[in-house]
């Protein structure tokens, strides 16, 4: 497998992945106490990791259905297929509307409970 770089989606993409990123960061930070970020790192980085698609294409959860539907509310599935098609050729990955529309409405979703998150914090 090489290196095959697919502009339009890595430039578009890339941007998307980053907002989607400080989103999930913003809305995890604000919703947790600072004494709790082992439990943090425990319960929500370690899993969302591993269950991300990043060791392994999202299509090869094929066999295992039940557990490929279910990584579908993991939105670091979404960036590691879009990075995958970006940056790869002939390897399977997801649609590129469906990748585009859930980067989208998990960055939107996100973002909203990462700044009503913020806004108590600083409020309160």
């Amino acid at each position: 497998m090489h290196l095959h770089v697919h502009w339009v989606v890595l430039v578009t993409l890339a941007p998307l992945a980053c907002l989607l990123g400080g989103a999930l960061g913003l809305a995890i930070g604000t919703r947790f106490d600072t004494r709790q970020v082992p439990l943090i790192f425990s319960i929500i980085v370690l899993p969302i990791t591993f269950l991300g698609a990043m060791y392994y294409t999202w299509s090869s959860l094929a066999k295992v259905r039940w557990l490929q539907l279910v990584v579908l509310v993991n939105p670091l599935v979404y960036m590691n297929e879009g990075f995958r098609k970006a940056l790869t050729a002939g390897v399977p990955t997801m649609p590129a509307p469906a990748i585009y529309t859930a980067l989208t409405l998990f960055t939107v979703g996100l973002g909203a409970l990462g700044i009503q998150g913020f806004k108590k914090r600083v409020i309160a």
